[in-house]
């Protein structure tokens, strides 16, 4: 085949189909002469009706003209260069106008030149039997297909490694899915694939997508998922408006799709009845947070922090001067720390202490790092600037412990000693004041807490775990992105990634649970190893996620007790207490939402 000008010229991807470049992986590449082009395209509609063992659409490479193939403004011989090492297989056709044209010559030794010394990447197809005497004796030794025998487009087909179009698989959903509530998961949604018999399975990297229609339903999850023995499996899908009627439709690379009969997607339920005389609804706005013992509650409306005893009376109040930054549970109490360095500690029985932390000298800010409680419920507070306090509800000032250099990102508290993740991304062990052992871990320190033996340092791209006692240290990348959330504590640790993936894990760092939610959500409350958890949504509102699936949105804020078994809600007037297990379980359950 020859350029424009010299009797022939490029082009690509099928006829009248130019690829955005060379780059790309070609599954043919056919060289011919301008005057066998009819020959060419047969082959090529042929071919082009056939799938890969992948069940793709095969990429086929033919040169047609300079506006048609080889894109606007290319070098058509550079392009050429770089097509032809990217092609699996190339298909000559030997003509006796093949042999006279200097740039089929040239596509015919270059083939030649990339093809393995067991064969197979370059097929000659012998179109003009008076064409035989004209092969070059560099490959005179490479067997030609001719298209004089009855099959010539089946042995083609299988030297470059192509299957009938018959063989495409046929998707289809085993799940059946009647109704959908915004915002909560759907069960597992589960694609399968018929294959006619004798065609290769699925391919080892297979995927499958799943969509929806209309497209304004706004499905959300992960929405491409791997073949696995024959099935895709959809853990986190859902929907963010809804509709009276969509449908699913799953779609594959050479695959016939499949689609869902068509379902509603409907708009969450009025919470659960706040009227029964059974249950406790406090007269209290804002967000909640139980105490360690899973009764009572601190609830702050604004900067107001208000102490609900276990029989759901008011009892101590303080303010804060700025937005809440951290919190953090104690062994019976509960501290919040604001972003001025005022710090509100407080016992489930109402009695409540703020203290606004003593700057250090010169600093224009006095933002707090990290809390973390002793085993004698004694605070301690780290500074960005550095400085670590400890404060008590006994009414004694705030003591400094220690001066740490670097700042304090993360912090936590033994019978001995203290570490300290600083700003510089190293974690120091203090006995007494003094500093000791030092472990570099990685810049950006998220959360630390103490779990059974070990201490837990999450980082936005690993997690830390150390054994104090023996000072080994274990690091393993995130299970999902670069972690943007995080809520250490109890017997696990839940961290969220910027595309919304999270996980539970705990001190083994065995993931517990697995989830998918809102981008830019934070989780606020869990329990029952993970199986339980309250995401914070960017809008305000709260989603109760069980075992990885949302069963529960609401516009108000939402917590949970450690234990997992009360759930605190709100109505943005009052908070109703309730078990868990009436907040839904989900569209398949017939809950509420």
């Amino acid at each position: 085949m020859t350029p424009a000008g010299q009797d022939a010229a490029p082009a690509a991807g099928g006829v009248g189909a130019a690829p955005p470049s060379a780059a790309g992986q070609w599954d043919v590449f056919i060289s011919y002469a301008r005057e066998d082009y009819i020959q060419a395209k047969d082959l090529h509609d042929a071919l082009s009706a056939c799938v890969t063992a992948h069940g793709g659409a095969p990429r086929i490479y033919l040169d047609v003209s300079r506006t048609s193939g080889t894109p606007l403004g290319a070098d058509w011989q550079s392009f050429l260069e770089e097509a032809l090492p990217r092609s699996r297989h190339v298909v000559a056709l030997y003509s006796q106008t093949y042999f006279d044209k200097p740039v089929c010559q040239w596509e015919l030794h270059e083939a030649y030149k990339l093809n393995p010394p067991e064969g197979g990447r370059l097929v000659p197809l012998l179109i003009d039997p008076g064409a035989a005497a004209k092969v070059p004796y560099i490959v005179n030794r490479i067997n030609w297909i001719p298209t004089s025998r009855p099959h010539w487009i089946d042995e083609v087909r299988g030297a470059v490694g192509l299957l009938p179009a018959g063989t495409r698989t046929t998707l289809r959903f085993d799940t059946s899915v009647t109704e959908a509530v915004v915002g909560h998961t759907l069960a597992p949604v589960c694609v399968t694939g018929s294959v006619p018999e004798g065609t290769p399975p699925w391919p080892v990297d297979g995927t499958v997508t799943v969509s929806a229609e209309p497209a304004g339903a706004e499905l959300t999850g992960t929405l491409t998922a791997p073949v696995v023995r024959n099935a895709a499996v959809f853990t986190d899908l859902a929907f963010r408006t809804a509709a009276a009627e969509v449908r699913l439709v799953a779609t594959a690379p050479g695959c016939e799709p499949a689609s869902t009969a068509p379902f509603p997607v409907r708009a969450p339920e009025e919470p659960p009845s706040w009227d029964e005389a059974d249950r406790p609804a406090l007269a209290a706005r804002g967000r909640p947070v139980f105490f360690p013992d899973g009764r009572a509650l601190a609830v702050l409306d604004g900067r107001g922090l208000t102490v609900h005893t276990a029989g759901y009376e008011a009892a101590g109040t303080a303010q804060l001067r700025d937005r809440p930054r951290l919190w953090a549970r104690g062994q019976r109490c509960l501290a919040v720390a604001d972003w001025s360095g005022r710090v509100v500690l407080a016992d489930p029985d109402g009695q409540v202490r703020a203290v606004d932390l003593p700057a250090r000298h010169g600093a224009r800010f006095n933002v707090p790092g990290a809390l973390a409680f002793g085993p004698d419920d004694t605070l301690y507070i780290g500074l960005w600037g550095g400085t670590v306090w400890s404060l008590s509800l006994d009414g004694g000032t705030p003591e400094r412990e220690l001066e740490h250099r670097a700042g304090v990102q993360v912090l936590a508290a033994e019978s001995d000693g203290l570490l300290v993740g600083g700003l510089d991304g190293v974690l120091t062990r203090y006995t007494g004041g003094r500093a000791g052992a030092e472990h570099t871990l990685e810049p950006l320190l998220l959360a630390m807490a103490r779990v059974r033996e070990f201490v837990l340092v999450v980082g936005e791209q690993r997690i830390h775990r150390l054994d104090p006692a023996g000072g080994r240290l274990l690091q393993v990348s995130q299970p999902v992105g670069a972690v943007t959330a995080t809520l250490p504590g109890g017997e696990l640790t839940a961290i969220v990634d910027a595309a919304g993936h999270g996980v539970c894990f705990d001190a083994e760092l065995a993931v517990r649970v697995g989830f998918h939610t809102v981008p830019g959500a934070r989780p606020v409350a869990a329990a029952r190893d993970g199986r339980l958890l309250v995401l914070e949504y960017p809008d305000g509102s709260h989603a109760l996620v069980r075992e990885g699936r949302t069963t529960y949105v609401s516009r108000h804020p939402m917590t949970l007790s450690p234990d997992g078994l009360r759930a605190a809600v709100s109505d943005g007037e009052r908070l109703l207490v309730v078990p868990p297990e009436e907040l839904g379980g989900g569209p398949a359950e017939g809950k509420r939402a």
